[in-house]
């Protein structure tokens, strides 16, 4: 749960200090860019969860204990007209998303379809980030991509064997693309753990005890201390949601021969990304396609709405609305204490804000 207290900031300072942030930690300016561009994006989307939040709680962290290598750059390993297999070299998963996108995109375009694997990687965040990037180069995007922090039980068990393993789904439109991008879970990790700094509860049905029974103190999951260590699981989407999870660790996982939920903890295990481009073309052809679905979301839109609901939306409606907020004020929301934790890590690296 975040944005209870929020903190207005200028977004160019947002990203000079998410580039300056990533050099100390040994990132090319290419690299700092490419990485604070994705985070900035998800703030300026408000969608906290992915952006400074996770800049400096997962990335920064991650590259300073050794686990992701910041020189780390992706290099093809093989392919063919419609596939191809990218090694990511333990590198930030940033970069390779990005890579794996325009590869697929651009193999789509040229033979109709592709499938790209990335592997031995690193978290992507955001991942409608990359299937929004494909859609606007034309063609219809589905990103898979199995996460290594278990935190969510399988559908009626009690121990963390697997993560919120986010997918999207894109589509290029008359307007900005159609972007579905989701975790079967009922909460996500993050949202739990600010909870619990602000003190409130989480959702029934968010999360479970160690002995699988339901809870809404944050504190139960997380245990009382500072160090926030997993004392329970978060829940899956029901039986349904359960099954997407599991589809996502077999695309991403065991498809590309990387490791899938709890295969994370060996020594050595890689993590695995899979992206899928489609042409139009291939079908009704592109213009055609993209008038059907414009169509569509305008009817939906145009539908009565329920009480109390101003208009129907679909997916990435809000998101865009904020990245145009953002884009005109040249100011992003932030959550009060994702930006406390990063002015105090900031002064901690020398970085004036």
């Amino acid at each position: 749960m975040m944005y209870l207290k929020t903190a207005t900031v200028k977004v160019e300072t947002v990203r000079t200090v998410m580039e300056k942030m990533l050099a100390t930690a040994g990132c090319d300016a290419a690299t700092a860019k490419a990485i604070a561009d994705l985070h900035l994006e998800a703030d300026m989307r408000g969608v906290g969860v992915q952006g400074l939040n996770h800049l400096i709680n997962s990335h920064l962290r991650e590259i300073k204990e050794g686990v992701v290598d910041p020189k780390g750059k992706p290099t093809l390993v093989r392919e063919t007209a419609t596939s191809a297999l990218v090694d990511g070299h333990n590198g930030p998963g940033p970069i390779a998303g990005v890579f794996a996108a325009d590869l697929a995109a651009a193999k789509a375009k040229e033979a109709g379809i592709a499938v790209v694997g990335v592997i031995n990687s690193n978290d992507m965040f955001l991942i409608g980030y990359y299937a929004d990037r494909m859609a606007r180069a034309g063609v219809i995007a589905m990103i898979f991509s199995d996460d290594k922090h278990c935190s969510v039980h399988p559908f009626g068990g009690v121990e963390p064997m697997m993560s919120s393993n986010p997918m999207a789904i894109a589509v290029p439109t008359d307007e900005h693309p159609f972007v579905h991008d989701f975790a079967a879970t009922n909460y996500l990790p993050t949202y739990t753990r600010y909870a619990k700094r602000y003190g409130v509860a989480i959702p029934e049905g968010a999360a479970q005890d160690g002995a699988g029974r339901p809870i809404t103190d944050p504190k139960i999951l997380w245990g009382a201390g500072e160090k926030n260590v997993l004392q329970g699981a978060l829940s899956p989407l029901g039986n349904k949601g359960y099954g997407i999870l599991l589809a996502v660790e077999f695309l991403s996982g065991g498809l590309l021969g990387c490791a899938m939920g709890t295969e994370h903890k060996a020594e050595g295990a890689k993590k695995g990304h899979c992206f899928v481009a489609v042409d139009p073309g291939l079908f009704v052809g592109a213009d055609q396609f993209r008038r059907a679905v414009s169509k569509r979301i305008r009817t939906l839109r145009s539908s009565r709405p329920a009480p109390g609901v101003k208009q129907v939306r679909v997916s990435g409606d809000g998101a865009n609305a904020s990245r145009t907020r953002a884009v005109e004020t040249g100011e992003v929301v932030l959550d009060r204490l994702c930006w406390e934790d990063t002015r105090n890590l900031a002064k901690e690296l020398g970085i004036a804000i």
